[in-house]
């Protein structure tokens, strides 16, 4: 108990060990943690600050806890490609990738996480339609511009506004609210990934996917 809350407590002051980001498997484990982390916070948080007082009582309705879950299934998805092509553009300009070899690691980033991540909201296919998606983006992504600016977070951001289980409504009131939710989460990760990404490790450990 006494270390679940230290550890809570570290994490809210902003004293949480670094990431480690130096071979494929970190880079695959960090993009799985910080797009759970990303789309359920945000997600709650905003149905939690919407629903006020009657946020308890969504709870009791059966219905809603599945529309719910979801949406944090697609958010999640959405997150990780996201997360997968903002990797690909940080090796693109720190290792000098070449463009496919760019779009080779953001589609194994991608795979990696949504392929084996067991989830029985959504149908599967709906995870295979999202690497679709990352691979059509991946072809033609600007990799310079997004490793400097929030060019690789355009589908986690509409995903959010999708499928947050609110009236249209709601959504159309609050979507300035949302996005910039969504984008200060997402700043404190990026800046994690441009300070403790070890570029020369993880290339090193990714030559076989980097062959042309």
């Amino acid at each position: 108990m006494i270390t679940a809350l230290f550890s809570a407590l570290r994490n809210k002051l902003g004293f949480a060990p670094r990431p480690v980001l130096n071979s494929l498997t970190g880079l695959t484990d960090f993009t799985a943690r910080q797009a759970a982390y990303v789309s359920q916070v945000t997600l709650f948080g905003y149905i939690k600050t919407r629903a006020g007082t009657s946020w308890p009582k969504l709870f009791e309705d059966d219905t809603y806890l599945v529309s719910l879950r979801t949406a944090r299934s697609h958010f999640f998805a959405a997150c990780v490609a996201d997360l997968a092509l903002f990797f690909a553009a940080r090796m693109f300009i720190g290792a000098r990738l070449s463009a496919l070899q760019a779009e080779k690691l953001a589609i194994y980033l991608a795979e990696a996480v949504l392929l084996h991540h067991h989830d029985e909201d959504i149908d599967p296919t709906a995870f295979d339609a999202v690497i679709v998606r990352t691979r059509q983006r991946a072809a033609v992504m600007a990799w310079e511009e997004a490793a400097t600016s929030a060019l690789a977070f355009v589908s986690s951001a509409d995903a959010f506004m999708r499928w947050a289980p609110v009236t249209d409504e709601f959504k159309a009131l609050d979507e300035e609210i949302m996005r910039n939710s969504l984008h200060l989460r997402w700043i404190g990760i990026r800046r994690d990934v441009k300070e403790t990404l070890n570029v020369q490790e993880v290339l090193a450990d990714s030559k076989t996917l980097m062959k042309e």
